[in-house]
C-alpha cells in the first residue's frame, strides 16, 4: 500500500463508502419513522372508533327495557369486537413484516433499487 502525503490510497474509497452507507441508513431510518407514524395514526383512529362504538352500545343497552334485546345488543357488539381483533392482529403482523423488511435494508450490501410495495391500507380507511 503506497501513501500520498501520509494517506493510504484506500482511505478515500472507505470514506466514500462510509458516507454512502450513512446516507442509506438515514433513508431507511426515515422510512421506518414514516411507517411508525402511519401505524400510530391507525391505532389512534381505531381507539377513537372503538370508544365511540362502545359508548353507543352502552347507551342502546341502557335505553332498552327487554333483557333479551340487551343480550342481543351485547352479542352483536362482541361479534364486532372479535372481528376487529382479528383485523388488528393481521394489521400488526403486516406492520411487523414491513418494518422488518425496512430494517433488513440497513444490512443490504447495496441499497435496494426496488422494494416490494408495502400495504398501508387499514380496515378503518376503507370504512
Amino acid at each position: 500500500m503506497s501513501d500520498t502525503n501520509g494517506i493510504p490510497h484506500d482511505v478515500p474509497a472507505m470514506v466514500s463508502t462510509l458516507r454512502d452507507r450513512a446516507a442509506h441508513a438515514a433513508e431507511v431510518q426515515s422510512e421506518i419513522g414514516k411507517k411508525l407514524g402511519e401505524m400510530n395514526q391507525h391505532w389512534l383512529a381505531r381507539i377513537q372508533s372503538d370508544s365511540t362504538e362502545a359508548w353507543q352500545t352502552l347507551f342502546k343497552v341502557g335505553g332498552t327495557a327487554a333483557v333479551g334485546e340487551k343480550i342481543k345488543l351485547c352479542e352483536l357488539w362482541i361479534e364486532g369486537a372479535m372481528k376487529k381483533a382479528a383485523e388488528d392482529a393481521a394489521y400488526a403482523i403486516e406492520c411487523a413484516q414491513a418494518l422488518g423488511r425496512m430494517e433488513m435494508g440497513l444490512f443490504a450490501i447495496a441499497p435496494p433499487t426496488a422494494t416490494e410495495p408495502t400495504k398501508t391500507d387499514s380496515p378503518l380507511d376503507n370504512a
